[in-house]
């Protein structure tokens, strides 16, 4: 197998917006942890209307403590991978 060197330059603006990326797609890597609805939908890849609807059908796993309804982080992780 051959090796390959790859080199390349980025402005000040792109590594800023690189680094952004990079922190962004760590966070939604996370297994810990609580997300609302906004957050569990851009976890999954799906619409608002899309968790709400699989809520309401008992599809997906969720709490409601004091009536806000959450979503843990690795019983999505679970789901969506028996689920996609």
């Amino acid at each position: 197998m051959s090796k390959l060197d790859l080199l390349f330059t980025l402005s000040p603006d792109q590594l800023d917006a690189l680094a952004r990326r990079v922190a962004d797609l760590l966070e939604l890597a996370r297994d810990d942890g609580f997300l609302d609805s906004a957050g569990a939908a851009e976890y999954l890849g799906l619409t608002r209307k899309a968790v709400y609807a699989l809520v309401e059908r008992g599809r997906l796993p969720h709490q409601r403590p004091a009536g806000r309804l959450l979503f843990d982080r690795r019983e999505l992780r679970a789901w969506a991978a028996g689920n996609r």
